[in-house]
């Protein structure tokens, strides 16, 4: 009883389940400079209407863009330019973004990440099971693993990177949570990230359902990632997202 109670008497929810109900622990509020915020702001528009088109437009024109290892060298490349550019730049520590030390985590981090990864893997594995099953019978497994599935989940991490660990830390900072986290959902949703599903929402106008799904799931991440201030957990579920969507799909072009 007395793992379950307060010395007041008021019962409480034990560490183990405390994450899935969003009771993480404060999470510390940065303290960089507002020039720094500004830069923080900067990194973000560089990387995503410069380098990253950038970086696009160049790999068609050298003829290398559908390369197995393009996408795992362009994510890296990407991610650790990011974080150079968050820690050069604009002064910010990565701890300042949510990327701290397992030895700094509370207990209620450390007991919800194997939960939802747990609860991620599963429920996509239910939806995708003809899928991997399939790729479990291939012989090339081990170059899927490390030409698909480790740059989706780089890419994943590259997206919290940004629009969580910079863009809305940075908002949330200056407006408070619900307008910094609305408006940076916003521009994850309708901005340059998922811009190319305009093109094919004019061909079929029902596809406007996509922008929902992207909003709601980004939501999910920004609270998350409000509540724990854990950019790791938040990085990690989306790069999983990615490969259960995007990479099994990859994975499926490659076998034809």
């Amino acid at each position: 009883m007395r793992n379950v109670t307060l010395r007041t008497g008021k019962p409480r929810i034990g560490s183990s389940w405390r994450g899935q109900l969003f009771l993480f622990d404060k999470p510390k509020g940065p303290n960089y400079s507002s020039r720094s915020g500004y830069k923080l702001l900067a990194v973000v528009l560089i990387f995503e209407f410069l380098l990253r088109p950038l970086s696009r437009m160049g790999a068609k024109w050298l003829g290398i863009a559908g390369r197995p290892w393009w996408m795992l060298l362009e994510m890296s490349l990407l991610t650790g330019l990011a974080c150079w550019f968050v820690i050069r730049f604009a002064r910010v520590p990565l701890s300042q973004l949510g990327l701290y030390s397992w030895l700094h985590w509370s207990p209620t981090e450390k007991f919800f990440l194997p939960q939802i990864v747990s609860i991620t893997v599963a429920v996509f594995s239910f939806f995708s099971w003809t899928d991997l099953k399939a790729l479990w019978m291939r012989h090339d497994l081990w170059l899927i693993c490390l030409f698909v599935f480790v740059p989706h989940m780089i890419w994943g991490f590259y997206q919290e990177l940004l629009y969580r660990g910079a863009l809305q830390t940075e908002l949330v900072r200056r407006w408070g949570p619900p307008t910094g986290i609305l408006v940076s959902n916003l521009v994850f949703t309708f901005g340059p990230l998922h811009a190319y599903h305009f093109s094919a929402v004019r061909v079929h106008p029902t596809r406007l359902w996509i922008f929902a799904a992207i909003f709601a799931i980004g939501l999910y991440f920004a609270i998350l990632f409000r509540r724990s201030g854990n950019l790791w957990i938040v990085g990690l579920l989306h790069g999983l997202g990615d490969w259960f969507i995007d990479g099994l799909e990859q994975v499926a072009r490659m076998a034809r």
